[in-house]
């Protein structure tokens, strides 16, 4: 019996399937591996525009002797202000202001960077004297360059920019991509980029054109853009005149792009949809001539996906420009793996451990974390109030918080620390209005004192509370009101949330009525049902996530109207050994149980000469749980269910058959080295 259990660890660890089916596709992890290419990209997004431009100033410059200014709702003087930015007369960054104020924390900007003067950029209906004035009586030198419409303003930049230049770009002054995708290369290049009207230049323009001493013009974007009657005047006024230009905005910008000659050791990633986040991030990648992608609202086309492809082989890094609500979770995943329908992998990094352990499991993440892993979940919370206070696992100055999140950041994964809570405790801070926003307002800080990413809500059994028709009306109504005043305080935060929820199965699971899962959905940005624990520790014995169960879960939460591309599927990392430890008032038995991994199972089955056998739910279950049975040296029978790679490969074929975001698995702590070793690259199968 031994002998053949070792045969099974064996065979089990050289990732061989125990069944044959054409469901399922055999596990090759080596060549999964060798396939997969990622890069972390780094996101600067602040909660505005405005502040956004800050935060670019802040991640490319740490001195400038003088600054740009531009309107920061419009993209006309902005764009064309790229190229003074980064000319002799600047060489510093472009930051962004209201018409009628200054923006908060422009000013503070401005003196971190030591800079003494500042180019405001368009009349004072575009940057009003009010703004000027406040620079003024701070000591700064003011210089406003303007024009009577953005076609003179663009003009007078260029001249202060760049006075003498034998070519310029020619842009739309209608609209902002064209201009966007050229305006990091004219600036690095020391190019003037100017605007034109659609049908014909202007005559500020042409006098700009002629006090340049220009002798090219080259039109950026298509003929629908700039009509083929520019070319023709320009022409005849004896300039040389060529167009770079594609299909759409994402076709010129892919025409620059293969066009043109750029440092692409970074590529800056821009939204094709909107300009405000884009325009500071204009003058950073022109510090290094850097590409600038406009990314499109869904999905990228094969040229484009081609391009992203050939700068991840070369080891590019990816800045993106603006926050989840510019680019997407979903498009930042693109742009990372390559995949256009990549899933989340969210790992619990444990549910109670210390440093030393929690060190221990990343180290358990093979060769490039970001292969199996874009999430991980530490539970750093020690209590919660009942008054919404958070009381943590370590004194609040811990650098243990920042190390490890330094340390996750460095393999390029995200840490979202998980917050739980149950019971009546939960019921009593839910009930208060104040203790809700108190509990907010702890996480806010949480996040700040950590630099995490975001947040993961587990908030499990809540108590009825209600009127006699609807006894959880209360609790559900109140549950909901903090997940979406939670989500908009952290959103503008460009942070993420999670939430965790029980698994249900059908109406009749009254107790589960505090969750509203549509409404909860919609206050989230992914989902966690936790679909395990369907027979639990004090349960009778069996399957703890078996497939069939898992399936029909998730065909509950389907009805009630959730966007399921917003659902993470739970799976267990533990198995449970039960034991009989008793009998209820009616004569059944009662049983307790001790949990643990994939490796302790395989283990205590061989210890004690056990058969492993696998376990169906129902008719419906592929493969079925691998459980096995023992007695011990005291004459106690032992019932164990624990999943293995057959079961967990079984599992993450739903994420695919219910368009699932991802997937949830509780948790790193049951996960050793051999444990390991099998399950990465399934996950890696399963979700790149």
């Amino acid at each position: 019996m031994k002998k053949r259990i070792k045969t099974a660890v064996v065979t089990l660890t050289a990732f061989t399937l125990l069944f044959t089916s054409p469901m399922f596709t055999p596990i090759i992890p080596e060549e999964v591996k060798a396939e997969t290419s990622m890069t972390q990209p780094l996101r600067l997004a602040g909660t505005s525009r405005y502040d956004t431009a800050i935060q670019v100033s802040q991640s490319g410059w740490n001195y400038a002797d003088a600054v740009v200014l531009a309107r920061g709702d419009d993209f006309p003087d902005a764009l064309a202000g790229v190229v003074l930015a980064k000319s002799s007369l600047v060489n510093g960054p472009l930051l962004l202001t209201e018409t009628a104020q200054l923006s908060e924390g422009v000013l503070e900007e401005i003196q971190r960077l030591g800079a003494t003067k500042v180019y405001i950029l368009g009349s004072p209906g575009a940057v009003s004297e009010k703004v000027e004035n406040t620079l003024a009586d701070q000591g700064l030198t003011v210089e406003r360059l303007e024009g009577t419409n953005r076609y003179g303003t663009a003009g007078e930049i260029a001249k202060a920019a760049v006075p003498q230049a034998e070519k310029v770009f020619l842009a739309s002054g209608s609209d902002f991509p064209d201009a966007l995708s050229i305006s990091s290369y004219a600036a690095a290049q020391g190019i003037p980029l100017l605007l034109t009207e659609k049908k014909s230049v202007p005559e500020v323009t042409l006098e700009t054109l002629q006090a340049l001493g220009v002798s090219e013009v080259t039109l950026v974007g298509g003929e629908g853009v700039i009509l083929p009657e520019v070319k023709a005047q320009l022409e005849d006024l004896d300039y040389i005149v060529d167009r770079l230009s594609g299909a759409d905005r994402y076709g010129t910008n892919l025409e620059i792009l293969n066009s043109l000659s750029f440092n692409t050791e970074a590529v800056y990633i821009a939204t094709g949809a909107k300009f405000p986040d884009a325009l500071a991030g204009a003058a950073l990648a022109a510090q290094n001539n850097h590409p600038i992608v406009l990314a499109p609202s869904k999905a990228f086309s094969e040229e484009g996906m081609s391009y992203l492809g050939s700068r991840r082989d070369e080891g590019a890094s990816f800045t993106l420009l603006g926050g989840w609500g510019v680019i997407s979770y979903g498009m930042e995943s693109i742009i990372r793996t390559g995949n256009v329908n990549p899933k989340i992998s969210l790992q619990y990094w444990d549910g109670y451990a210390s440093y030393e352990t929690y060190l221990r499991q990343l180290s358990l993440i093979p060769g490039k974390a970001t292969d199996y892993v874009d999430y991980v979940s530490p539970n750093w919370r020690g209590s919660i109030g009942t008054d919404g206070s958070l009381k943590l696992v370590w004194d609040e100055g811990s650098s243990n918080y920042k190390q490890l999140t330094n340390m996750a950041h460095g393999l390029g994964m995200k840490v979202l620390p998980l917050i739980n809570g149950s019971g009546a405790t939960l019921n009593t801070l839910l009930k208060s209005p104040a203790a809700r926003e108190k509990l907010i307002g702890e996480i806010v800080v949480l996040l700040k004192n950590t630099n995490a990413d975001g947040v993961v809500i587990d908030f499990e059994t809540p108590l009825d509370y209600g009127d006699a028709k609807d006894p959880y009306d209360g609790v559900r109504n109140d549950l909901t009101a903090f997940m979406e005043s939670l989500h908009s305080e952290l959103q503008s935060m460009n942070k993420l949330v999670v939430m965790a929820v029980m698994p249900r199965m059908s109406s009749s699971q009254y107790w589960l009525d505090a969750y509203d899962y549509k409404a909860l959905s919609q206050a989230v940005d992914y989902l966690h049902v936790m679909t395990y624990d369907h027979h639990y520790r004090t349960s009778a014995p069996g399957p703890i996530s078996p497939y069939p169960w898992i399936k029909q879960v998730l065909t509950y939460i389907q009805g009630q109207g959730v966007d399921m591309s917003k659902v993470l599927m739970g799976i267990p990392y533990y198995g449970r050994d039960w034991v009989v430890d008793g009998k209820d008032a009616n004569g059944n038995p009662t049983y307790n149980f001790t949990a643990f991994g994939y490796s302790k199972a395989l283990e205590l089955a061989d210890s004690y000469g056990a058969t492993i056998t696998y376990s169906k739910y129902n008719d419906a279950d592929p493969v079925g749980t691998p459980t096995f049975k023992y007695t011990d040296e005291k004459g106690v029978e032992h019932t164990v269910f624990f999943d293995d790679y057959t079961s967990w490969n079984a599992k993450l074929s739903i994420i695919n058959e219910f368009g699932l975001a991802g997937v949830g698995p509780w948790a790193m702590g049951w996960v050793d080295e051999n444990t390991a070793e099998g399950l990465f690259p399934l996950l890696n199968q399963h979700l790149r």
